[in-house]
C-alpha cells in the first residue's frame, strides 16, 4: 500500500511539472560571421565626428560634449539598407551633442554602430 501511495504521489508530482520552454521563433539565424563585430574601430572620435560635420545643416554650430569608446553589443533592430541584421553583433559609441539638426535644445544622446571598422548604423534618437 505504501508503494501504491509513493507511485500515485510521483505521477502527480509528474503532471504538474512545466515542459521546458520552446526556443523563441523568432531567433534570427546568424552567421559566425555575423556574429563577430570585427577589430576594434580605430580613429572612432574623428569617424564620428566627421560623420556629424558631413550630414548637419550647419557644421560650424555642431557640438561634441561627450564620445564613449565602443563597446560590443547585439544589433536591437535591422538595418536592411546598410545590411545590418538584429541579434547581429556592433560595436556601439554613445555620443553627447548640441547643435545637430534635429537636436532639442541642450544635449542630446546618439548612437554610433561600427561593424569591421565602418559606421554602418547611426541612431539620432
Amino acid at each position: 500500500m505504501k508503494y501504491l501511495f509513493a507511485l500515485l504521489a510521483a505521477a502527480m508530482v509528474l503532471a504538474c511539472a512545466s515542459r521546458p520552454p520552446a526556443p523563441p521563433a523568432s531567433a534570427p539565424n546568424l552567421s559566425a560571421e555575423q556574429m563577430d563585430a570585427g577589430p576594434f574601430p580605430q580613429e572612432y572620435q574623428i569617424r564620428i565626428i566627421s560623420w556629424l560635420r558631413m550630414n548637419a545643416d550647419d557644421p560650424d554650430r555642431v557640438k561634441v560634449l561627450s564620445i564613449e569608446p565602443p563597446r560590443i553589443k547585439t544589433a536591437e533592430a535591422a538595418v536592411p539598407d546598410k545590411n545590418l541584421k538584429q541579434g547581429e553583433a556592433v560595436w556601439e559609441s554613445m555620443v553627447i551633442t548640441q547643435g545637430f539638426r534635429g537636436d532639442p535644445p541642450g544635449p542630446a544622446y546618439h548612437r554610433f554602430y561600427f561593424k569591421d571598422g565602418v559606421i554602418r548604423a547611426v541612431d539620432l534618437k
